[in-house]
């Protein structure tokens, strides 16, 4: 073989191996290629799915403080009702003692008798000249007392309750209600005091009263 030919087929060696070594390379970087693409889809479906549940978790909080805050919304408002209830009545226990102060105070002034203060030395007035005595009139015929009341028959007077301890234990419990006492203990005191037949309606008309 003449020297012109072994340079030839050396040539030719030498592209065919660098035509495989190409080949090798494109194929490499098809398979790097494909293996980060690959990964790279796994990522995007993990961040996916993560982004989704982390929404969903956004959602829930999100619903959970909308709740709290209509819970805190309902509460606020039973208590504003509350207090007012508590306000109107606070003012009607505070009037009533007023009117109990008021009446307390006018009756002991009305039964003070009205006394002239005694008249100062040197300041007498002259005599008056004396009156004529009037004539005392004369007494009326006495009137005829009214017809008793028939009295009441045996069935009528067990459902009516003793007159004078239950006016009694009203007047307690209304003052223990005025003052504040809750029922459970006005209660407690009057079965300790009293012997009513129905204690449970008088606790409710001096509580209605009270509260009204």
């Amino acid at each position: 073989m003449s020297a012109g030919g072994e340079k030839r087929s050396a040539a030719a060696a030498t592209a065919d191996r660098v035509r495989a070594v190409l080949e090798a390379a494109e194929q490499s970087a098809a398979e790097l290629r494909a293996e980060a693409a690959e990964e790279i889809e796994g990522r995007l479906a993990r961040a996916q799915s993560v982004a989704e549940r982390l929404s969903g978790r956004a959602d829930e909080i999100e619903r959970s403080l909308q709740a709290l805050a209509d819970r805190v919304r309902d509460e606020l408002s039973a208590l504003k009702a509350d207090l007012e209830e508590l306000r109107a009545v606070g003012e009607g226990m505070a009037e009533a003692r007023t009117t109990a102060a008021e009446t307390a105070a006018a009756e002991p002034a009305a039964a003070e008798p009205d006394t002239a203060p005694a008249p100062e030395p040197g300041s007498e007035r002259p005599p008056q000249p004396p009156t004529e005595p009037r004539p005392e009139p004369r007494p009326l015929p006495p009137e005829e007392p009214p017809p008793a009341p028939p009295e009441p028959t045996a069935e009528l007077a067990s459902d009516q309750p003793t007159g004078e301890g239950h006016e009694g234990a009203r007047v307690i419990a209304l003052n223990m209600a005025l003052g504040g006492s809750p029922r459970d203990e006005t209660a407690r005191y009057l079965a300790e005091n009293f012997e009513l037949e129905d204690p449970d309606a008088l606790l409710d008309e001096v509580y209605a009263r009270v509260g009204s």
